[in-house]
């Protein structure tokens, strides 16, 4: 039988974890609106790019996980991403020492 109060932990914890992701969303979301018309009109697609934030709010290991059709968005996403660091640090409620994120750039 569990306990309610490791049950209101864990409930916690999801919320927390639920808010940061948010966050680190919001704050991609935001700069996203920044791609110009004319790259937007070379891509097929959006561009999307996975990187790992780090328990102080550090990127690392950035990489393309799926090409838009375009050089110049693709590299345009990655430098976006780059540019957005330091992300707020991961809440050490969490437990988590880094955090992987995918993040779609671009117009569609």
């Amino acid at each position: 039988m569990t306990s309610s109060k490791g049950k209101e932990q864990a409930a916690a914890g999801n919320a927390i974890e639920s808010r940061y992701s948010g966050e680190v969303q919001k704050k991609l979301a935001r700069a996203n609106r920044r791609v110009s018309k004319a790259i937007q009109a070379s891509a097929r697609n959006n561009a999307r790019v996975v990187f790992v934030v780090m328990a102080d709010g550090s990127i690392s290991d950035i990489q393309l996980a799926e090409s838009s059709g375009s050089a110049e968005l693709d590299q345009f996403a990655l430098t976006l991403v780059r540019k957005q660091a330091p992300f707020p640090p991961i809440p050490s409620e969490t437990g988590k020492s880094s955090w992987v994120f995918k993040a779609r750039i671009g117009p569609f």
